[in-house]
């Protein structure tokens, strides 16, 4: 109750419009308070969205905002709890399907749960060019595995709520479909306290890395900058 209270009334705290100074020094111009939650506020501008947490901001921000170091605390470690909760429920269904398959291929019983269905990787085809895979959604992934040796690899950091994600994506789903020398990889965040994010110790989305056809790593573009892909993808391509 008292963290609902919380978010009520930092609600009526959010603005249009407005500047932030993190007390490192970095600077968020012209963003929108999209989200206020006990530990952070969620930033929106025209390239991207940032988590910033209050801890990472001065005094006067936190007051504003109704930092409460109690509650966010409180509020991280529920977060927590319900992430590491799904985590084993999903590693628990797989673990089921995986033996409900091995006794079908070995003649020992018919599959049962064909329809079940898992927030695991999927791919999608891509026409003629590379095909287009989501390889993560919120799990660690060890991405040097899925990259297109001896192509182009672009891997797409993503959420399903992230409005300049969703304006991105189809731009480089186009690359990857109408270029085969392009594979596309995407992996959803599905927020920032995933294990995947905290892995890549991700920051603002979109977030893109451009790899060339050697496994390097070219480039990283933070927002939706679909020129400046294009251009490290050019780069990429040049091996240089």
């Amino acid at each position: 109750m008292k963290i609902l209270t919380f978010l009520i009334l930092c609600f009526a705290s959010v603005a249009l419009a407005d500047d932030f100074k993190a007390i490192d020094g970095k600077e968020y111009k012209n963003v929108t308070v999209s989200r206020v939650e006990p530990d952070c506020i969620v930033l929106m501008s025209s390239s991207g969205i940032s988590r910033v947490y209050f801890t990472e901001l001065p005094k006067e921000v936190q007051e504003r905002f109704h930092y409460d170091a109690t509650q966010a605390a409180a509020y991280s470690a529920e977060q927590a709890a319900g992430q590491a909760a799904f985590l084993t429920q999903q590693e628990e269904l797989r673990r089921r399907l995986a033996e409900e398959r091995n006794r079908y291929w070995t003649g020992q019983e018919p599959l049962k749960n064909q329809g079940a269905k898992l927030p695991v990787p999927a791919a999608v085809v891509a026409g003629p060019g590379q095909q287009v895979e989501v390889i993560s959604h919120g799990a660690q992934v060890d991405i040097s595995k899925h990259l297109a040796l001896g192509n182009v690899t672009v891997v797409d950091f993503y959420a399903d709520w992230c409005g300049p994600c969703k304006s991105l994506s189809p731009h480089l789903e186009q690359m990857a479909r109408s270029d085969p020398e392009i594979a596309l990889r995407k992996i959803d965040i599905v927020n920032w306290k995933t294990a995947v994010a905290q892995q890549y110790h991700v920051g603002p989305i979109p977030q893109v890395n451009i790899y060339n056809r050697t496994g390097r790593l070219i480039g990283t573009v933070v927002g939706a900058d679909a020129e400046e892909v294009k251009r490290y993808v050019a780069q990429a391509k040049t091996g240089s």
